[in-house]
């Protein structure tokens, strides 16, 4: 929480360290190969909000039906929170998209990205529950390089597409993942611990 508030705070003060890094990062990552800006264009869709709702309203009913209920609501309330501040943050700081031709429709203010947060807190819940579902080492491992590579490429398109600073993206990435760890913190307090120290006891 603390690199998040001192993040968006560079932000907001329109900080020489941001004007840099977004410079540098986006002579980086844009380019007009045209396979690569189709690419960008799809792919940016499927870290909509509608679909990471859609995402994230599946994977709580799979877990209430599997009667997993701490998870599910985990899940939701990792989702809601994470989002919800993202809206505050967006109106708080109201930083404007980039001044260049967008790729694909954006509206809204530009910090931070709702695409990253949504997608990495979403992927990040799928890690803490993929960590403590699955069995398999293989498909444990597999499982995570997908959740962590997920909000790394829509986090790219989003600059690629040019609806997105980079600063924006890396804020959202910070956003997302400080939500996860502090509804992890309370899973773990009230569900996770007790449910280990009740197996010692057996």
């Amino acid at each position: 929480m603390v690199i998040y508030a001192a993040w968006a705070m560079l932000v907001s003060s329109s900080s020489q360290f941001i004007h840099s890094f977004d410079n540098a990062v986006i002579g980086i990552v844009c380019n007009t190969n045209p396979t690569n800006v189709a690419f960008a264009k799809t792919f940016t869709n499927l870290g909509n909000t509608s679909v990471i709702t859609i995402e994230t309203i599946i994977l709580f009913i799979i877990l209430i039906v599997f009667k997993q209920y701490s998870y599910a609501f985990f899940t939701a309330g990792v989702m809601i929170c994470a989002n919800g501040y993202n809206w505050i943050i967006k109106h708080a700081v109201e930083r404007h998209r980039p001044f260049v031709q967008h790729l694909v429709y954006a509206d809204g203010y530009s910090f931070p990205s709702g695409h990253s947060v949504g997608s990495a807190a979403l992927c990040g819940v799928l890690i803490v529950l993929t960590i403590l579902l699955i069995k398999s080492k293989f498909w444990k491992t597999l499982l995570i390089i997908i959740w962590t590579l997920f909000p790394l490429m829509i986090g790219y398109t989003r600059i690629f597409v040019h609806v997105h600073y980079p600063s924006d993206v890396f804020g959202g990435w910070i956003e997302g993942i400080t939500f996860v760890l502090l509804g992890y913190a309370f899973l773990y307090h009230f569900y996770v611990e007790p449910k280990m120290m009740d197996r010692k006891r057996k």
